[in-house]
């Protein structure tokens, strides 16, 4: 390796300050960056050059056109962001059992995963995804539009893009109403960006009014199957071809765009990696018309725009002389651009700057090979003041001292490891959550407004980094981590999370009192050793509770060591005065206290998280009735039905498809398969015959919703038989849904035994649903089923495919779009005492 350092750089000072902020354990952590390779490198100097910017605004998580974002980051090398309304917590999970919250911190970082991938940036409004809208209007109402409105013009005037691109039209062809909800607020915004009267309260907050020039609708031919000849003779049509290859990084944008999109494993969207042409669609629809067929045509993206050429010649300077052998021979090229980028003397100011500093900054730790790890001795950790290891590796010829904190003169590809003590000034014992979830919510988060757009809690272990005989000042930004070394996976790197001394953990969100006491399980892990203390419990007026058959709701906990519990079992008994309420949970103690359950989100894409909810149980005094015993289940893409199940007295034994057989499913009062089992789980091809057998054989079996081959996702979720035959007779899933969760029923057969045995069923059971009626509802019914309940959404004509049912030899079929998988964990009491007709076995065996 040839060296060839000027004097001044042949010692690096790395001065190491600990700022006086906070340093809060990371919560919605995502993985710490990579080393770039030398290619890679090269190719974030090409970017230096490049000031323009497009924003991408989309709904939800996995709406984003991956390829194109691929493209304009890698291929034009423009700065690109990606704006979701939502963090898409009203879905439905493929993967596991989340939903709601934890659903959105799942794909809150799978997009992080994804822009990781393809080089954009992630964004958010503080919109909650109530789940499937059938126009804006109502989403809108639901939200409040001005308020999402505000967001989407704060991330506007924060990122200052020269290109709005919109996924969806802003008309019903979107679709989804939270779909067409986007492209409305992002025309809107455009047009109030830079308006320095719409929403000044920003501008008073640091923003500056900024005016993007285009914004274009990404179309697609998989919606219009013309939309290519089109695109030729309407000259608002343009197309660009995302199917480059880039040999720095060694692959097509599409590639890239496919390895993105694949992270958002949660909804079932594994996407092929694909090479050659692929051409996307943009239609004009705010701002001037390019001249040419070039969508950036006429946008200065150089460092003219700020009338600063001479950065230009640097940066090209520092590109043509790069070696990519020796990447730290660079060094001093980028440390004469900091000041150069740093001055003030620019005549016109904007975003982009910024960004490069940052950008030219993290460059030169790279040509460095530079890394800082605080490593911790486990996932948890109950004290602010943190005992750690601090590690640093310079991988480059450049001698680097870290001046204050190590003594010694790192050399030439040395290293250095060192325990250090660090105090987090100001942050007690608070455990940390993501941010949005901060502050109870319903529509929309409830957030602090400085944190607008921002898509997880920022880093917070920050130092600066002196280099040079001039003290360029650099900045890094790390976090507690812990490591471990695991048989198969090999290294395993995660956050370390600041917790309460305990988790209390209720076996159960929602307890369901059918007359008399009823008993609920509760544990207390400990999050650090010798936890000693007490934990209570209290419930609304007119419930008895007795704890551990003492009549005592103080119960005494002592755990010697850090994830060790204690398990009590409480009972609970309602008076004819019981008001409703929780019952919640509490633990005091020395070291500190607890009312929070804590609950961890572990998949392989993403980084493990952190979230908490209330130690509480939700207390459902309920007169129902049910006359089955034992139940099969077959596990679907994850919900609660099971435990709710339990919840009514009922013996739950889960299914095994491949293994089953006819004469062990004789003994289930009613089998129930999860929301789309038949998409999801192995093994139902062969399963199915015996299902039906078993129905015609004197059983129940209860179908929940499931999609069909045409809606459902490539490679991931096929149907598993002809969907015509998932019943004894034929009959169609659609994609309609009620959702509106307010809609009026209509009783279509007020006789049938499922709406009286063992429990009538009326309107009030109704009552208290949560975000929908259900979806992919049955049609093309014939004569064989039987329809037992038709909703409407407001101006819509009734949907009657809700729940069918039909006999079939001595059994009964039924299938059903309701939401029971939202209901029954939310406690609704209508919804148990409808399903706990329908697991009753026909004649009431």
């Amino acid at each position: 390796m040839h060296l060839r350092l000027s004097q001044a750089l042949r010692l690096v000072v790395v001065v190491l300050t600990l700022h006086t902020a906070p340093f809060t354990l990371h919560t919605a952590a995502q993985r710490p960056p990579a080393q770039p390779h030398a290619a890679e490198i090269l190719h974030r100097m090409q970017k230096l050059n490049v000031l323009g910017s497009v924003l991408y605004i989309v709904a939800h998580p996995d709406d984003e056109n991956t390829r194109l974002i691929a493209w304009l980051a890698n291929g034009k090398k423009v700065r690109t962001g990606n704006l979701s309304l939502t963090r898409g917590d009203g879905g439905q999970n493929l993967i596991g059992p989340e939903l709601g919250d934890a659903l959105g911190i799942i794909r809150t970082q799978e997009l992080m995963e994804a822009r990781r991938i393809d080089g954009g940036e992630q964004f958010f409004t503080r919109a909650v995804d109530f789940g499937y809208s059938k126009n804006a209007a109502e989403s809108f109402e639901k939200w409040g539009k001005q308020e999402v409105l505000r967001d989407v013009v704060h991330v506007i005037r924060m990122f200052q893009p020269d290109v709005i691109i919109t996924r969806f039209a802003p008309d019903r062809s979107a679709g989804h109403g939270h779909h067409e909800a986007s492209a409305i607020l992002a025309e809107e915004a455009f047009d109030l960006a830079g308006d320095p009267t719409a929403f000044p309260e920003q501008l008073e907050q640091g923003l500056e009014v900024w005016q993007p020039r285009r914004l274009f609708f990404n179309g697609s031919t998989w919606w219009k199957k013309d939309l290519a000849e089109i695109a030729k003779s309407d000259p608002d049509w343009f197309s660009v071809d995302v199917g480059g290859y880039d040999p720095l990084l060694g692959l097509s944008y599409t590639e890239i765009a496919g390895r993105s999109r694949s992270m958002h494993k949660s909804q079932g969207f594994g996407a092929a990696e694909t090479r050659g042409e692929q051409l996307e669609y943009l239609k004009l629809v705010k701002g001037d018309r390019p001249k040419t067929k070039d969508i950036f045509e006429g946008i200065d993206m150089t460092w003219n725009r700020v009338e600063r050429a001479d950065i230009q010649s640097s940066i090209t300077e520092l590109i043509d002389t790069y070696e990519p052998m020796d990447p730290s021979a660079s060094i001093e090229r980028l440390l004469a651009l900091r000041p150069l980028i740093s001055s003030r003397t620019y005549k016109v100011y904007n975003q982009s700057i910024s960004i490069k500093k940052w950008n030219l900054q993290e460059l030169t730790k790279s040509c460095l090979g530079f890394t800082l790890e605080f490593l911790l001795d486990g996932p948890y950790d109950v004290d602010p003041k943190k005992e750690g290891e601090l590690v640093v590796h310079n991988r480059s010829p450049i001698p680097i001292l870290l001046r204050e904190w190590l003594p010694d003169t790192i050399p030439p590809f040395g290293s250095r490891r060192e325990k250090k003590s660090w105090e987090s000034p100001g942050t007690g014992s608070r455990a940390v959550s993501p941010y949005w979830l901060n502050k109870p919510h319903t529509n929309l988060y409830d957030s602090d407004p400085i944190l607008t757009g921002q898509p997880i809690n920022g880093e917070f272990g920050v130092t600066d980094i002196h280099v040079g005989r001039a003290a360029t000042i650099l900045t890094v930004n790390f976090t507690g981590i812990y490591k471990w070394v695991d048989r198969i996976d090999g290294e395993r790197i995660r956050p370390v999370y600041l917790t309460p001394v305990a988790s209390v953990i209720p076996k159960s969100d929602v307890l369901v009192t059918r007359g008399g006491p009823q008993s609920i399980s509760v544990d207390v892990e400990a999050l650090t050793d010798s936890l000693r203390g007490e934990l209570t419990v209290s419930a609304p007026p007119g419930w008895v509770i007795a704890a551990n058959s003492s009549g005592s709701v103080n119960m005494g906990v002592t755990i010697n060591k850090r994830n060790e519990r204690n398990s009590f079992t409480v009972s609970v008994d309602p008076t004819a005065q019981a008001q409703p309420g929780s019952l919640k949970f509490s633990f005091t103690g020395p070291k500190g206290t607890a009312d929070r359950t804590l609950h961890e989100i572990d998949y392989p894409h993403i980084m493990p998280q952190v979230y908490y909810t209330p130690a509480e149980v939700k207390l459902v005094p309920l007169d129902v009735k049910t006359t089955a015993k034992r139940v099969g289940y077959v596990k679907g893409a994850g919900d609660e039905v099971p435990q709710a199940l339990e919840q009514l007295g009922v013996v739950v034994e889960y299914i095994e498809p491949s293994t089953a057989k006819l004469d062990e499913l004789k003994k289930y009062d009613a089998i129930v398969t999860g929301i789309r089992a038949y998409n999801a789980t192995k093994g139902m091809k062969e399963l199915h015959p015996l299902l039906l057998q078993y129905v015609e054989e004197g059983g129940t079996l209860i179908v929940q919703y499931n999609t069909t081959p045409r809606f459902a996702v490539s490679g991931v979720e096929d149907f598993q038989i002809d969907p015509s035959t998932l019943g004894p007779h034929p009959f169609k899933i659609t994609r309609d849904r009620v959702t509106v969760e307010e809609a009026p029923p209509s009783f279509l057969a007020p006789d049938h035994p499922l709406l009286n045995t063992p429990n009538k069923i009326t309107a009030t059971d109704f009552d208290g649903w949560v975000q929908e009626r259900g979806l992919y509802f049955a049609g093309d019914l014939g004569t064989n089923y039987t329809p037992l309940i038709a909703w409407n959404d407001p101006g819509e004509q009734p949907l009657t495919g809700g729940l069918i049912t039909c006999d079939h030899g001595k059994g009964r079929f039924i299938y059903t779009g309701i939401s029971f998988f939202r209901q029954l964990p939310a406690g609704v009491p209508g919804a148990y005492r409808l399903f706990a007709n329908l697991i009753s076995p026909r004649g009431g065996k």
